[in-house]
């Protein structure tokens, strides 16, 4: 079972609201990435895009309109897998012509806990590998300057 999953598993499955210090708020780290996410509403399928993704919830951005303290059931669409969320939505900003809503995940099954948590790991992993690779890049190109540097100062006189 993954560390994050072990680390915060609540009966409400969702953020608490509580600082966990004086500055930062979130409970959970938050990822930019866009996923798509549908919901059915006034008896249609609607598409939603997320803005970003945590645990705790997540940023949406609508093009019709939502209200703060609505209810929602939704489905992330995430690499193939369908993760059922039930959420309400915390706060609204107006973006151009599109909403962006703030959610708060709420009574989410344990199957679709367990999908999110691993999506959240699948994030985080992805997300140090890029920075290794640039940290890898930097140290390359630092060589490859003091090489140069090198080579002017004994050959090119």
């Amino acid at each position: 079972m993954n560390l994050l999953l072990n680390r915060i598993r609540q009966p409400s499955h969702g953020y608490s609201g509580k600082a966990q210090d004086a500055h930062e708020k979130r409970k959970f780290p938050r990822f930019a990435v866009e996923k798509k996410v549908i919901c059915f509403r006034y008896g249609r399928k609607m598409t939603m895009r997320t803005v970003n993704i945590s645990l705790g919830g997540l940023k949406l951005q609508a093009n019709f309109d939502l209200w703060v303290g609505e209810s929602m059931d939704f489905a992330i669409l995430t690499n193939g897998t369908r993760i059922q969320c039930k959420g309400r939505v915390l706060a609204i900003e107006d973006f151009k012509n599109k909403v962006h809503a703030r959610l708060r995940f709420a009574h989410t099954s344990d199957l679709d806990f367990r999908k999110l948590s691993e999506y959240m790991d699948t994030l985080s992993r992805e997300k140090a590998m890029l920075v290794q690779k640039g940290i890898i890049g930097g140290l390359f190109i630092l060589s490859a300057y003091i090489a140069y540097l090198i080579i002017r100062t004994y050959f090119f006189r």
